[in-house]
C-alpha cells in the first residue's frame, strides 16, 4: 500500500461538503492487542486478524438505540468491504449482558455479526469506550487505533452536522483512506479543526470504579493471592516460565507485559470456555480478579509498606506428596540442550508386573520442572517392538493413562475407580521438553499407586481420533471431524486431554444422546499448544447406553497463527512438531465386568 500524508487533511477535503472536519484527536493513536470470546463461544483475538487490511469494531448494547440504528449499516458496510479485507466485530462491555441475551438480540434484528462479550471490560478500559454507539478502525497487525468516532450522521450525535447537505458516512470516509493507505500513522494535529460529533449512546457504567473508587489495592493481601493461586506454580525460580515472580520489583518491571498478556488470554495458560462444562481445579481468571490485576497496574502496580510476601519462597512440595508410590518408574535421562527446538521424546519402560494392578493415582517426581513441559503416559502392548516409535503410543497399541503438566504433579482418581493395569503391559511415555537458555539434565521419576481390590468402576480413556487429512498451506480455519463409538452401556465422562500440534486452533467434544440430542461438553475456544492441559469436571456426566461423543477440531496454518512452524507448508498428521495431530483424550468410567 501507498504512504499518504496527513489522514486529517484529507477527511477534510472528503467532507467538506458537509461542513465537517475531522480533529487529530480521531487520529492514528497507539492501542493494544487485546482478545475475548464471542456470543457464540468463538475466540477472537485483534493480531490474529492481521492478514486484513483493518477491523472495524462497534461498541454494542442489547436495548440500546444506536446500537439498533447501527445494524443495518454496519452489516451494509461489512459486505461492501469484505472483498477489501474489513473485518467487522461489535463490542459488548455490559457484564449483564449475557451471550443467550445477546444472541437474541441480533436474532430478532436479523443480524449475525461477532460480537465479543468484554465481562471484565478490560479491553474497553484498554481502548477508553465512553458510550455505546462509539466506532473504531483498528489496524490488526500494529494495534493502532486509526480512528473512533461516528459511524454515521443518521445515529445519535451531540451536535448537529451543520450545512450537512447530504449525510455523512464518518468511520467509511476513514476507512477508505485508510485503506488506501493514505491515513495510516499519521497523528498531527490542528488547532483549528472542529471536533467530530460526540457520540450519544448508552454509558459505559465500569464496575471497578465502584468496586475501588480511589482506595490503593493492596498488593499483599489482595494481588499476592491472586499471583500464589495462579502463577508461581510456573513463575518460580528454575521453573518452566521466563521468568520468576519473586518479589515486587520483578511484577512491577513486568508489568506492562503482563497485562498484555492478560488480555489477549495468554495467560493463566490452557483457559478455556467457563460458559461450557463445570471445572475442577484448571487454569482460569476469573472476572473479579483480571479486573483487580489490571486496575493495580493501570494504577501504578504499587504496594504499600514494606512487606514483600513474594520475597518468602514457599515450602517446597516432598518428591511424593501422597506418600511413598507401591511402584517407581525411573526414565532414562535426557539431556536437554540450551536453545532450540526439541521434538518429542517417546520412550519404553518395562515394569514385569507379576499380576494385573488396578492404578488409583499416578504422580510425577519431576528431575527439571524448567524444560519438561509435558508426559502422557501409556499402557503399552508388550508385543510392539520399538523400531516405529509411533507404534508406542499408537491407540491400537497403547492405551492412555495420564498426563503430566506443570503445577499437575499429581493425578488421583476416584475413591470408587481405577485403571486397569494388566501383568502383561509396559509403559511407553511421549515427552516434550522445552530449553530455557542453559544445558541441563532431566530425571524424571514416574509413581504409580494401586487399589488393594478392584474398585466398582474402571477407568477408560475413549481416543477422539482422525488420521488422515491434509491442511493446505494458509488455511485459516480447516475443520476436521471425529466422533467415537456408541457406548452400549451407560458411561460417566470424567476429563478432557485434548491434543493438537502447531496447528491446532480450536476444539469442541460434543455428547450425542440416544434421542439426537446434542449437548456441548467442552470448548477449548483458544488451543494453545504449548499447553496440553488435562480439563476434569466437578462431577461426573451420565451419558445412557447409545450416547456418543462427537469432536471437531479447527486448524490455523496461516501466518497470523503464532504458533506455527511453518505457515509454508501443507501438513499431515504424525508425531512430530511440524507433523499434525488429532487425537483428543476422554476419560470415562464403566462398570467393572464381574
Amino acid at each position: 500500500m501507498k504512504t499518504g500524508s496527513s489522514l486529517k487533511f484529507l477527511l477534510a477535503i472528503v467532507t467538506f461538503c458537509c461542513g465537517v472536519v475531522l480533529s487529530g484527536s480521531t487520529l492514528a493513536q497507539r492501542g493494544s492487542d487485546f482478545a475475548l470470546l464471542d456470543q457464540n463461544g468463538v475466540f477472537h483475538q485483534l493480531s490474529r486478524y492481521a492478514e486484513t487490511e483493518a477491523v472495524v469494531l462497534f461498541v454494542q448494547g442489547n436495548g440500546d438505540e444506536a446500537s439498533h440504528l447501527a445494524m443495518p449499516l454496519l452489516h451494509d458496510l461489512r459486505e461492501r468491504y469484505r472483498e477489501q479485507g474489513v473485518v467487522v466485530l461489535l463490542l459488548n462491555a455490559n457484564p449483564d449482558d449475557t451471550r443467550a441475551s445477546v444472541q437474541q438480540e441480533l436474532a430478532a434484528q436479523g443480524f449475525d455479526f461477532p460480537v465479543l462479550l468484554d465481562t471484565a471490560q478490560v479491553v474497553a478500559r484498554t481502548l477508553d469506550v465512553k458510550t455505546t454507539g462509539e466506532a473504531f478502525i483498528l489496524d490488526p497487525a500494529s494495534h493502532d487505533v486509526l480512528y473512533r468516532g461516528p459511524l454515521h450522521s443518521s445515529l445519535p450525535s451531540s451536535i448537529a452536522v451543520a450545512n450537512a447537505s447530504q449525510p455523512v458516512a464518518f468511520l467509511e470516509d476513514a476507512l477508505t483512506l485508510i485503506l488506501d493507505d493514505t491515513g495510516r500513522n499519521n497523528t498531527e494535529d490542528d488547532d483549528d479543526a472542529e471536533e467530530l460529533p460526540a457520540v450519544i449512546g448508552t454509558p459505559i457504567d465500569y464496575s471497578y470504579r465502584q468496586r475501588f473508587g480511589e482506595r490503593q489495592i493492596s498488593y499483599q493481601d489482595e494481588i499476592v493471592p491472586i499471583l500464589r493461586r495462579r502463577c508461581t506454580t510456573c513463575h518460580i525460580e528454575n521453573g518452566l516460565a521466563p521468568w520468576a515472580m519473586t518479589s515486587h520489583r520483578m511484577m512491577q518491571g513486568w508489568s506492562p507485559m503482563i497485562r498484555e498478556v492478560l488480555i489477549t488470554r495468554r495467560m493463566p495458560p490452557g483457559q478455556i470456555d467457563m460458559q461450557v462444562g463445570d471445572w475442577d481445579n484448571i487454569h482460569q481468571m476469573p472476572d473479579d480478579e483480571l479486573e483487580l490485576l489490571v486496575h493495580w497496574i493501570d494504577g501504578g502496580a504499587r504496594r504499600e509498606g514494606e512487606a514483600d510476601p513474594l520475597v518468602e519462597l514457599e515450602p517446597v512440595p516432598p518428591d511424593w506428596a501422597l506418600g511413598e508410590p507401591d511402584l517407581i518408574i525411573e526414565l532414562s535421562e535426557e539431556a536437554i540442550p540450551a536453545t532450540g527446538m526439541v521434538e518429542f521424546k517417546i520412550k519404553r519402560a518395562a515394569l514385569g508386573l507379576a499380576e494385573d494392578k488396578w492404578i488409583r493415582a499416578v504422580a510425577y517426581d519431576v528431575g527439571d520442572r524448567s524444560v519438561l513441559h509435558s508426559l502422557l503416559v501409556f499402557a503399552l502392548d508388550p508385543a510392539v517392538p520399538n523400531t516405529s516409535p509411533a507404534a508406542l503410543i499408537d491407540p491400537d497399541n497403547a492405551e492412555f493413562i495420564s498426563l503430566y503438566v506443570p503445577g499437575r504433579t499429581q493425578e488421583v482418581f476416584g475413591e470408587d475407580s481405577g485403571f486397569l493395569l494388566r501383568a502383561d503391559r509396559d509403559l511407553s511415555l511421549k515427552l516434550r521438553y522445552v530449553t530455557g537458555g542453559r544445558e541441563t539434565v532431566d530425571n524424571t521419576r514416574i509413581g504409580l499407586y494401586f487399589h488393594d481390590a478392584a474398585p466398582e468402576l474402571a477407568v477408560r480413556n475413549v481416543v477422539m481420533l482422525n488420521e488422515d487429512f491434509t491442511i493446505a498451506a494458509g488455511e485459516s480455519n480447516h475443520v476436521e471431524q471425529a466422533q467415537s463409538e456408541v457406548f452400549s452401556e451407560d458411561v460417566y465422562v470424567e476429563s478432557f486431554a485434548p491434543q493438537a500440534h502447531t496447528r491446532g486452533k480450536s476444539m469442541t467434544i460434543t455428547a450425542q444422546y440416544p434421542d439426537g440430542t446434542l449437548s456441548r461438553l467442552i470448548n477449548v475456544a483458544n488451543y494453545n499448544y504449548n499447553w496440553q492441559m488435562n480439563y476434569r469436571l466437578k462431577e461426573r456426566l451420565l451419558l445412557p447406553a447409545g450416547s456418543k461423543l462427537l469432536a471437531e477440531t479447527v486448524y490455523d496454518n496461516s501466518a497470523t497463527n503464532p504458533h506455527n512452524v511453518d505457515p509454508e507448508a501443507s501438513v499431515r498428521p504424525g508425531i512430530a512438531t511440524a507433523d499434525e495431530t488429532f487425537s483428543h483424550y476422554v476419560r470415562i468410567l464403566e462398570s467393572v465386568s464381574p
